[in-house]
């Protein structure tokens, strides 16, 4: 069962509104007490205030449940709860406002982010770049979550070169089916929206098989107040994409299907996860909700 991190007397969860309006599905983030997760917390927490949507901390142990020598509590739930506890403290100091609990849960932590997704509406994770062995593992759980998530996936770097300044949020059309473009579409521009920044828009399909998506004026009917630019990127290798879009506050994507071997992401999805210096948002496919098998394709990577 569930777990909710004991939080200090005058610290409690703030409430919501006193109104009647329904209360907005929740942002999961995942806290693990690290550096990269922490920053993840700090976003995730901005993000709630933006979205004027609660936040769920969650942390998965595999040990949970499990009891210690002579009956005492498993010696991994002080840790546990030691890092829902300090993410708590730094959305408080990020954002004072937002609603936020703290879970400790049982289980694989990729498969209780993905029941946590169900009822979320983003879901947002950090990630090393350094290529340590210890942040391979945090890498693995966060491609596998963007790649089964039902909901979008947003994955924070640990550092970033530089500041953003007024640099747009990017979008990255093209990398799946035509119908996988829509989606990116739609959470990129009302993601520029939320923070009044432009949007650039990244056409890597030169047959756009005449889809909304890849033309510039339908796009500026459907969001008249948004700033847009578009610039087509031919033959999307990940060096390409970082050149045309980073540093970026939000490179959007769709999440691809996999490649070969069975795994989990595509190549591009992949090599991005370790070079990309700037939040990635990987919005689900299509297929994922119909169970409809996209067909393969092959991107380059370098």
């Amino acid at each position: 069962m569930p777990t909710t991190t004991p939080i200090p007397a005058g610290t409690q969860p703030t409430p919501g509104s006193a109104d009647d309006r329904p209360q907005a599905p929740p942002l999961v983030v995942g806290a693990d007490g690290s550096e990269c997760g922490l920053r993840a917390v700090r976003w995730a927490a901005e993000e709630a205030v933006r979205r004027d949507a609660p936040l769920r901390i969650v942390h998965a142990t595999p040990h949970h449940g499990h009891r210690g020598v002579a009956g005492s509590a498993p010696p991994e739930l002080p840790r546990a709860r030691g890092a829902t506890a300090q993410a708590y403290t730094v959305v408080r100091h990020t954002a004072p406002s937002v609603a936020v609990t703290t879970e400790v849960v049982p289980g694989d932590p990729v498969a209780a982010l993905l029941r946590a997704a169900e009822d979320a509406q983003l879901v947002v994770l950090g990630i090393t770049t350094t290529g340590a062995a210890d942040e391979l593992v945090l890498a693995s759980v966060a491609q596998r979550v963007a790649a089964r998530s039902p909901r979008p996936v947003v994955v924070v770097p640990r550092s970033r070169s530089g500041g953003t300044g007024s640099r747009p949020h990017v979008a990255v059309i093209g990398l799946g089916e035509h119908e996988d473009d829509e989606p990116v579409a739609l959470f990129a521009a009302e993601e520029a929206l939320r923070t009044g920044r432009p949007l650039l828009v990244l056409h890597t399909r030169s047959d756009d098989g005449g889809e909304w998506a890849a033309d510039s004026p339908r796009w500026a009917e459907r969001w008249p107040d948004l700033r847009l630019t578009h610039t087509p990127v031919p033959g999307p290798t990940g060096g390409r994409v970082l050149a045309a879009a980073c540093p970026t506050p939000l490179l959007a994507m769709t999440a691809g299907h996999g490649g070969l071997l069975h795994r989990p992401m595509d190549g591009l999805h992949r090599w991005l996860l370790r070079h990309c210096t700037s939040p990635m948002a990987f919005v689900p496919p299509v297929h994922r909700v119909t169970g409809k098998e996209p067909r393969e394709e092959i991107i380059a990577v370098g």
